[in-house]
């Protein structure tokens, strides 16, 4: 970790954001041309299957760690937490990108017929006003709770989460005497609340209501959060305790034994492997930070992981584009090892392109605005 006056900046994590958006795209590939109908992997592998949600439930142990610690160092600094503040540097960060997107997803790409995904269009187009007035009140979770995702930017559910994460998060620490405490409190509450609802399901499996409100809990990965407040905790508090983490060999386990919850955990308990994989993020996060993995802080990997935000926002609205140009020059149908290398690599070079000018001529302005608001700064935005 560098520190020079009130800013805060962690090497390698940058990095880690990148590889956790990468993960998101790759799914999503396979995803756009299952829904496509092309040849894919995405439902034959496991692996490819579940990429797309570690990416996310990365996402969101990261936000954990990085939010607590900044709060901490604020509480500790200034003896108190400006929530106002807070409120203003997350809404400049998050809400521009996130209403941009809307808007084009909603009024933009469903006047492009080529870009209709067929199974989706009848629902978007029945729900139109009610989705998008979940979507503008930040709750676009509770749209996919309720109905099946807006085309190109089903994927903000997880912008919603994190969103609601934030409103009460500046309270817990703000207001807690033990935050350890209160964060394992925490999560033995929500653990309790999702198996509350998993044994309501089980028990009604006919009840619509409670299929959408299983499928809302399930997507409010609070937990995660919390377990990423608990690793700030420890590093900033109890370095001698998490010592072990230093060890170059940690973050290669931590990944393998992942991979083996992925590959063998049955399915009947799923519900919960997020919690170990969580605590796996964890220590990968905390051995970057406390290691200071060298390769992980090269100026690629910086650029990439500041961009990392539009990355991940723009990536599902343009791999349709891709697929359907692709798909006009080359046919799948056999010349599928071509055709993916150019999907592959169209889709993440464009995408790395526009979250780029998106970050330099779009999100800079409210960034700059952003850091006017902060006490403790997190170093490169």
């Amino acid at each position: 970790m560098n520190s020079q006056g009130n800013k805060i900046y962690f090497e390698g994590l940058n990095a880690l954001r990148f590889f956790a958006a990468l993960a998101v795209i790759i799914t999503h590939i396979e995803l756009s041309k299952n829904s496509y109908g092309i040849q894919n992997c995405w439902a034959s592998s496991k692996i490819v299957f579940n990429l797309g949600g570690l990416g996310v439930y990365f996402f969101f142990v990261l936000s954990g760690f990085l939010i607590t610690y900044l709060l901490m160092i604020e509480k500790e600094n200034t003896g108190t937490i400006d929530i106002k503040k807070f409120y203003m540097r997350r809404i400049l960060r998050i809400w521009p990108l996130y209403f941009l997107l809307v808007f084009i997803g909603f009024f933009i790409l469903p006047m492009f017929e080529t870009l209709h995904i067929p199974f989706l269009e009848t629902s978007f187009h029945n729900n139109f006003y009610f989705n998008l007035a979940l979507f503008l009140v930040m709750l676009p979770n509770l749209a996919f709770a309720l109905f099946p995702a807006v085309p190109h930017i089903g994927h903000l559910w997880s912008i919603g989460v994190e969103e609601q994460f934030y409103v009460a998060w500046p309270f817990i620490v703000k207001k807690s005497n033990n935050l350890i405490k209160t964060l394992l409190v925490l999560i033995v509450i929500l653990i309790i609340v999702k198996l509350i609802v998993l044994f309501l399901s089980a028990s009604y499996p006919n009840l619509e209501w409670l299929k959408s409100f299983k499928k809302l809990v399930a997507m409010s990965k609070f937990e995660c959060m919390a377990i990423g407040g608990i690793g700030a905790y420890l590093y900033h508090y109890k370095k001698n305790i998490i010592s072990f983490v230093k060890k170059p060999i940690t973050s290669v386990v931590a990944l393998f034994m992942t991979t083996i919850i992925v590959l063998f955990v049955p399915d009947n308990l799923q519900d919960g492997q997020h919690l170990i994989i969580s605590a796996l993020f964890l220590i990968i996060i905390l051995n970057v930070v406390s290691a200071e993995v060298k390769w992980l802080t090269t100026q690629l990997f910086d650029f990439l992981g500041k961009i990392s935000y539009g990355i991940y926002m723009y990536h599902f609205m343009v791999l349709p584009i891709v697929i359907v140009l692709l798909t006009k020059f080359i046919q799948p149908v056999g010349n599928l090892f071509l055709f993916n290398l150019l999907l592959y690599s169209f889709s993440i070079l464009i995408t790395v392109v526009v979250a780029w000018l998106s970050y330099k001529f779009f999100e800079l302005r409210f960034i700059k605005l952003k850091n006017k608001f902060t006490i403790i700064h997190s170093g490169k935005d």
